[in-house]
C-alpha cells in the first residue's frame, strides 16, 4: 500500500561503498607532505598556473646562462671563470690581471678577453674602473696608466707627490661614469704639465744682450741702460730675482716689443698677459674646482704654455685691470705675484698647492702710473719711456717700418724708394704721435 509507515525503498547498487568512502578518508589523517601540497596550493590560489610558468621560465634562463659561461671558458685560453664570492673571477692564462682589473665586475673582465666574439683588437671598455678602457693600440692605453708616467717624469716637490698620490688612488676606484672623474683628470693634467723643476739653460751674455736690443729697437739709450744694469746686477747673482720691471711711456713707443727683446737676450721663453679688461681675481689666481669648467689662472697659464719656470712674462697694460669689481680686485691679486718676498710659494685656487714664481722675470707695461694702487706700484720699478724726435722717427722708419711694409704687401725692395725728406714730411704733415704706430 501507499502509506508511510511502509518499508524503506531499497538503495542502490553501491550505495554502501559510496558512504563508506567519505567516511573511510575523513578517519585517514593526513601526511605532512600533504599539508605542505595544500598549504602551498591555497597561497598560490588560481595563479599556480602562471608561477609554475615562470618558474619554468627561469630554469630556461638558468641554463642558458650556464651554456654561455661554459662557452666563454672555452674560448677563454688556458683560464677557468669561477664565481665572484671566490675572490678570483679570472684565474690562468699567460697574461696577468692588472690590480685595478682584478678588481673589476665579472662582465667587464670577460669582455676583456681578446677572444671575446666581436672584441675590437688591443681594446677595452670605457666604462672599466679607472679608465683602462678605451680600444686603443697598446696595453697602457687609459687615464690611469698615462697619467702616472706624466706624473713620475714631471719630478714633482714633496707636497705636490702627495696629493697627486692620493687623487691617483681615488682615480683608480672611479667610474669614468661619476661626475667627478673629467675634473679630477683634468686636475691631475694640469699638476702634470707644470714646469716644476723644468728651466731653461741659457746662460746671460751682456754683449749678446746689448746687440739684440739695438738690433730691434734705434735710440731709447736710457731705457737699453737701464735694461743692462739689470742683466749684469741677474748674472752676478745668478738669478733674476729681486726686481719687478715696469715700463710706462705713450702707446706704439715699442713696449711690448722691448720685452721679447729682452727675452731673446736671455734665451728664455716669452709670454705675454694682457690685463685689460680682466675684472675678476679668478682670472688671475685661478678658479676653485668646485665651480664647473674650473681652470687655473693667467700666471701659470702662461708658465705652463711656455713649458719653464724661469720665462719671461709680460705684464701687458696694468693700468687697465677692472677696479671695484663685484668678485674681487683683480690688482690685489697681482700683489703676491709681484712680490719677490712671496711668490716663491704662490698659491693657485684651482692647484691649491705652492708653485715657485721666484724663477720668473715680470715684465709690466702702463700708459698710465696713476690707475695703479699704491701697494702694486711699491713692487715695481718703473722705467720712463718718452716719444721718440724726429730724426729718431726717420731713422726707425727707415730700418724697420719700410722693409716691414714691403714684405706685407709683397714688394720688392727696389720696387718703392723714400728718402729722409720724404719721411720727414710724412712724419710732420701726417702724424702727432709720440710713437711710430700711427707712422707705420
Amino acid at each position: 500500500g501507499g502509506g508511510g509507515g511502509g518499508a524503506p525503498p531499497a538503495p542502490p547498487p553501491n550505495a554502501s561503498s559510496a558512504l563508506a568512502k567519505p567516511q573511510s578518508e575523513k578517519r585517514a589523517k593526513p601526511t605532512s607532505a600533504d599539508a605542505a601540497l595544500r598549504r602551498e596550493a591555497e597561497r598560490l590560489g588560481t595563479g599556480a598556473p602562471t608561477a609554475v610558468k615562470e618558474a619554468e621560465q627561469v630554469e630556461q634562463i638558468m641554463g642558458m646562462i650556464s651554456g654561455i659561461i661554459k662557452e666563454l671558458e672555452r674560448q677563454v685560453p688556458g683560464g677557468t671563470l669561477r664565481n665572484e664570492t671566490d675572490g678570483a673571477l679570472l684565474a690562468g692564462g699567460e697574461d696577468n690581471s692588472t690590480a685595478a682589473e682584478s678588481q673589476a665586475p665579472v662582465h667587464f673582465r670577460i669582455y676583456r678577453s681578446p677572444s671575446f666574439p666581436g672584441f675590437p683588437p688591443g681594446g677595452g671598455l670605457p666604462f672599466m674602473p679607472g679608465g683602462g678602457g678605451g680600444g686603443g693600440d697598446s696595453e697602457e692605453d687609459g687615464d690611469v696608466p698615462s697619467l702616472e708616467r706624466k706624473l713620475k717624469a714631471a719630478e714633482l716637490p714633496a707636497e705636490a707627490e702627495e696629493v697627486a698620490q692620493r687623487d691617483l688612488k681615488r682615480l683608480r676606484r672611479m667610474s669614468p661614469m661619476h661626475s667627478e672623474y673629467s675634473t679630477l683628470v683634468d686636475y691631475l693634467e694640469n699638476i702634470a704639465e707644470l714646469p716644476w723643476n723644468r728651466s731653461s739653460d741659457a746662460s746671460i751674455s751682456l754683449a749678446a744682450a746689448e746687440a739684440q736690443l739695438a738690433d730691434d729697437h734705434f735710440g731709447m739709450a736710457k731705457v737699453k741702460e737701464r735694461i743692462l744694469e739689470f742683466l749684469a746686477v741677474a748674472k752676478l747673482k745668478g738669478e733674476t730675482k729681486g726686481s719687478i720691471l715696469c715700463m710706462h711711456g705713450p702707446p706704439g713707443i715699442g713696449k711690448t716689443s722691448l720685452g721679447k727683446s729682452i727675452a731673446t737676450a736671455l734665451g728664455r721663453d716669452f709670454h705675454r698677459v694682457s690685463l685689460g679688461g680682466v675684472h675678476t681675481e679668478a682670472e688671475v689666481r685661478g678658479h676653485r674646482r668646485t665651480y664647473v669648467g674650473a681652470m687655473p689662472g693667467l700666471i701659470l697659464q702662461g708658465i705652463k704654455k711656455c713649458g719653464s719656470n724661469n720665462c719671461v712674462i709680460m705684464l701687458d697694460e696694468v693700468d687697465k685691470l677692472g677696479r671695484n669689481s663685484l668678485n674681487g680686485d683683480p690688482s690685489s691679486a697681482l700683489l703676491e705675484v709681484l712680490d719677490p718676498e712671496q711668490n716663491h710659494a704662490f698659491r693657485d685656487h684651482f692647484l691649491n698647492l705652492p708653485f715657485n714664481l721666484s724663477g720668473v722675470l715680470f715684465i709690466a707695461t702702463a700708459n698710465e702710473l696713476q690707475p695703479i694702487p699704491r701697494p702694486l706700484l711699491d713692487r715695481m720699478e718703473v722705467i720712463d719711456m718718452h716719444g721718440y724726435t724726429v730724426e729718431e722717427k726717420v731713422e726707425i722708419a727707415r730700418r724697420h717700418l719700410l722693409p716691414k711694409q714691403l714684405t706685407q704687401h709683397g714688394l720688392a725692395e727696389a720696387a718703392l724708394s723714400c728718402d729722409a725728406p720724404t719721411f720727414d714730411a710724412i712724419i710732420a704733415g701726417y702724424t702727432r704721435e709720440a710713437g711710430v704706430r700711427e707712422l707705420e
